[in-house]
């Protein structure tokens, strides 16, 4: 089984001249969501759409959004059923899924298909697949990959017109997931650096960013707190879901992953402005574009070096370069296609890059769909694999090269000129990769999800994002809400929030 962007038409159910009833949905699965699991009645009357994802697939999140815009059209006559159909160990877990429902605002009812029953049933091969079922409850057909929107919009119309009228589709137990996180200092965040003295987190589920010092009694505040795409005044800009950052003096961009954009903070200005990207996903592979008339796919995080801002493009399974003296952007590493070939800058392959860590002329990449750390050589032009062997390839392994293993990791950074620090995130660790030995060793964590904050034993939950300023390294512990700082001379770890002021 695959992740796919962009896949077929619709297809009907294979070896089937005509529709076949739904299948009842098996009494051991989990439901999120709903104050009780829901049956075949529940479907009668409505159009309902069985989303079959695992929540580390960006191709997964991009299909939310299109389903977000149906949802919000077609009201009580379309109901979504996402299937969470987990691919990492780490995914099977309840309460990590409860708070990615949170992170990604899905508020219709899913399932935990742990053990990916309910995905063998209906014969499903790949990560996203969209399967339609009629107001009748008869199964029609699928849809693979994403960027399906319109097809699909067109189908729901001509299934609700053909719907009996007197049908009045029975009221749904919906009991959302939630969370109070308005008051919390931080919500999931997903990114950090360390920069002249200052903190800088990617406040991801406030849609916001914050910069503060340790022993400041104020932070400042980036970003009106609300998910939207708006330049202007610090406090009245809007992000959605921002990610990774980079800074160069007063300057701060953002890779606005929400908004499928980049954006440029001027620290000094007090202003922010969009210096790439329009707002929505894209489906092409764009050449060399204008940066503001190219619509981009969730960039995840950013590296610069002098003026070429190079960009971790989850969605396209690529890095992009943008040359902010000409406005110029165009992919620079991979194919397109996912996997994890090695070579020339446009014959390698990369599996949804997440993390990116620059130390010379060598850019280091968080491959995070193949479990892998690569290595993009900026003088050879080409690039090499340091860690990982193959998309389903994962576990949580130290020790020499080859016998290292992964699990989904996001972030990646340079601890010194011979050794990188790697967020291995679905493991909940933080680990030490050793450039010259290859050798790999847990720096911290203890393999389980957690909050505690004593060395031996400590925990984290997924983190994401890691910056390094001398003997201290700080992390997002993104499930947590949390930044930790690991003193690696004193062996302590604290946690960590910024003040509520402004500054």
């Amino acid at each position: 089984m695959l992740c796919f962007a962009l896949l077929c038409l619709f297809v009907s159910i294979p070896g089937h001249g005509e529709n076949i009833p739904a299948p009842e949905f098996p009494e051991k699965l989990q439901w999120l969501n709903v104050s009780r699991p829901l049956t075949l009645d529940d479907l009668k009357g409505r159009v309902t759409i069985l989303d079959f994802w695992t929540y580390g697939c960006i191709n997964c999140l991009h299909v939310v959004e299109e389903l977000w815009e149906l949802e919000k059209k077609y009201g009580d006559s379309l109901l979504v059923i996402g299937v969470h159909s987990p691919k990492f160990s780490n995914e099977r877990r309840m309460d990590t899924l409860r708070r990615i429902l949170l992170r990604y605002d899905r508020q219709h009812p899913v399932i935990q298909d742990r053990d990916l029953e309910l995905m063998q049933i209906y014969g499903v091969r790949a990560w996203p697949t969209l399967m339609v079922i009629d107001t009748k409850g008869m199964v029609i057909g699928y849809l693979a990959g994403e960027g399906h929107g319109e097809l699909l919009d067109d189908y729901i119309a001509k299934l609700l017109k053909a719907r009996d009228t007197d049908t009045v589709p029975p009221a749904l137990p919906l009991q959302p997931e939630a969370m109070r996180i308005a008051d919390q200092p931080l919500a999931a965040p997903g990114k950090i650096i360390s920069s002249e003295g200052d903190l800088i987190i990617s406040d991801t589920l406030h849609h916001r960013i914050i910069v503060t010092r340790e022993h400041d009694d104020e932070s400042r505040i980036i970003g009106e707190g609300v998910a939207g795409f708006r330049d202007g005044p610090l406090e009245q800009a809007r992000f959605a879901y921002p990610q990774g950052m980079v800074r160069a003096g007063e300057s701060l961009f953002v890779a606005d992953t929400g908004n499928h954009a980049l954006r440029h903070v001027d620290l000094n200005k007090g202003t922010v402005s969009t210096i790439a990207g329009i707002g929505e996903v894209g489906y092409e592979l764009h050449p060399s574009s204008n940066a503001t008339s190219v619509s981009l796919r969730s960039p995840w995080d950013l590296a610069l070096l002098d003026s070429n801002l190079y960009i971790a493009m989850a969605g396209s399974y690529q890095v992009w370069r943008l040359d902010l003296d000409t406005g110029k952007i165009e992919p620079f590493a991979g194919s397109g296609k996912e996997g994890l070939e090695n070579g020339a800058l446009k014959e390698a392959t990369f599996s949804q890059p997440s993390g990116l860590a620059l130390s010379g002329r060598r850019l280091y990449v968080a491959d995070a769909e193949a479990s892998a750390i690569r290595e993009i050589d900026l003088e050879t032009r080409t690039v090499k694999t340091l860690l990982g062997t193959g998309l389903f390839d994962f576990g949580d392994e130290d020790g020499v090269r080859s016998e290292t293993k992964l699990q989904h990791p996001l972030a990646v950074s340079v601890l010194d000129k011979n050794q990188l620090l790697i967020a291995d995130t679905y493991n909940h660790k933080i680990k030490v990769y050793e450039l010259e030995t290859g050798k790999t060793r847990t720096l911290v964590g203890n393999g389980q999800p957690g909050d505690g904050t004593e060395i031996v034993g400590a925990s984290l939950n997924e983190p994401g994002g890691i910056a390094v300023n001398g003997d201290r390294v700080w992390v997002a512990d993104t499930n947590n809400d949390r930044i930790i700082r690991f003193d690696r001379a004193g062996k302590r770890l604290i946690s960590w929030s910024p003040h509520k002021k402004k500054r």
